[in-house]
């Protein structure tokens, strides 16, 4: 009998329907919107509300190097085998920028609540171990490690070794999350990147697993070569494995801006929109038979963990680190090319560029790539996008009662497109409740574009047919 997470398989003209672009919604507006409007003033007065409130603040730090290239990536990452390159970044410029950052909330005689630290990359593992201890030094400038609640740092499971874990632990870090996108070898040839399972296996020793109270596996989904079958094997392994967190993303091809990615194609295609479907059902399906809780679309977790706890307590939030417990809705970001979301108000992006990052920051100037400063509209629809998401179901009372809105008269435009969907079963709309099937789970990010103003792309196919006959 087929499983209800397969149904969605079952009818091929649904999924080329709704085979249309949506974002991920880690932010809205997506940053693709945000402009050059946004000052150092406005940030600055961001910065001083937030601290005056004491948000609770997640601090990223964007370490951009890597030893070899993956073909998959689309993070901004430099390659290079020259370590002087990455001790010249972090002392003169991500120490600048942490020295700006110390200087302006001294102004406010009050520092950021900051209560978790995520390294991430690029490969935080490029750093060597003095170096690494030089960073978290200079972060005490802004931090009290003593009141971090989750410390964690992206693992390139290629470039450690047990006693590196062990340092990282020594060190603080409480959470480890590891690139693995797929165990099969043919998959890992394609995409530059040969790690097999039993490279975890010696990574992930008892010592190690007691030091770390979260191991989390991110996973790729319709990479060349991925079949049915190997994601199978791989989930399989995953599951033996037992990681605390796993990521099943789908991969992002985009070679107009990563032109890299097109050596992937070298021999072989990737799969179609039913192929990467059927690739995605077959791993959601075989976690769905194993002890791991859905935590939002793409996201799993094992029962204990302090996510699910989170999600079944309804204050899970979704951002770019995945489905999170909800301690640390705003994101201060450092480095090149990050972003950080702080408080309700404002989003901003640093350069990409490291001349343009650096000369900001030798002028005394947070170094404003681009941003956005959210009105009372994008708040809203921020909320029902990212419970969607989350949760696949939005509590219109709720909504209403928070937003002093009238929903049916507020949305008239976003229900009429939403029938559409219903009439395919993948969601259900009243007065009271939008809640999607197992089947509109698989289009949880379309759905929530319904509620996007700034993307105008369409929402499904209207010259396609479907055997809407089929309640699935």
């Amino acid at each position: 009998m087929t499983s209800s997470v397969k149904n969605i398989l079952r009818d091929i003209n649904l999924l080329k329907k709704y085979d249309q672009h949506a974002f991920d919604y880690i932010e809205y507006p997506h940053k693709s919107f945000w402009n050059n409007n946004i000052s150092q003033s406005d940030i600055i007065k961001n910065f001083e509300k937030s601290c005056i409130e004491e948000t609770p603040i997640m601090l990223y730090v964007h370490i951009p190097f890597c030893e070899q290239l993956c073909t998959f990536c689309i993070c901004n990452r430099q390659i290079t085998s020259n370590y002087k390159i990455a001790e010249d970044y972090l002392n003169n410029s991500l120490f600048s920028e942490i020295d700006l950052m110390t200087k302006i909330t001294e102004k406010f005689k009050k520092n950021f609540n900051i209560k978790e630290v995520y390294f991430g990359g690029g490969s935080p593992t490029f750093l060597k171990e003095n170096e690494f201890k030089s960073l978290k030094n200079k972060l005490k400038q802004l931090l009290d490690f003593n009141k971090i609640s989750q410390f964690t740092v992206e693992i390139d499971p290629r470039r450690v070794d047990e006693n590196k874990l062990l340092f990282y632990a020594s060190e603080g870090v409480n959470k480890i999350s590891f690139g693995i996108q797929d165990f099969d070898i043919n998959v890992q040839n394609k995409i530059n990147r040969v790690q097999p399972s039993s490279l975890i296996d010696n990574l992930l020793t008892e010592n190690v697993r007691k030091r770390f109270k979260s191991v989390n596996f991110d996973l790729l989904i319709g990479l060349p070569a991925q079949t049915t079958d190997s994601i199978r094997s791989t989930i399989k392994e995953v599951i033996r494995l037992r990681p605390d967190r796993i990521a099943l993303a789908y991969l992002a091809y985009n070679p107009e801006h990563h032109s890299h990615q097109r050596h992937m194609m070298i021999g072989s295609l990737l799969p179609d929109f039913y192929g990467r479907k059927e690739i995605f059902v077959e791993a959601l399906d075989s976690l769905a038979q194993s002890s791991y809780v859905r935590t939002g679309f793409e996201h799993f977790a094992v029962p204990e963990d302090d996510v699910t706890k989170s999600l079944q307590n309804k204050r899970a939030y979704y951002n770019s680190f995945g489905t999170t417990t909800g301690e640390c809705t705003s994101i201060l970001a450092l480095g090149r090319s990050s972003y950080s979301t702080i408080g309700d108000d404002v989003y901003y992006q640093n350069f990409y560029e490291q001349n343009n990052y650096q000369k900001s920051l030798n002028e005394g100037k947070i170094p404003i790539h681009r941003g956005w400063i959210l009105n009372k509209d994008d708040k809203l629809r921020r909320k029902i996008i990212k419970e969607l998401r989350t949760y696949f179901v939005l509590n219109i009372k709720n909504l209403n009662n928070e937003y002093q809105i009238e929903f049916d008269e507020y949305f008239k435009k976003e229900i009429k497109i939403l029938k559409e969907f219903a009439g395919d079963y993948l969601l259900k709309i009243d007065s009271d409740n939008i809640v999607l099937s197992e089947n509109g789970k698989h289009f949880s990010n379309l759905i929530g574009s319904v509620f996007d103003v700034y993307n105008k792309t369409p929402k499904y196919n209207n010259k396609i047919t479907t055997n809407n006959s089929l309640k699935i």
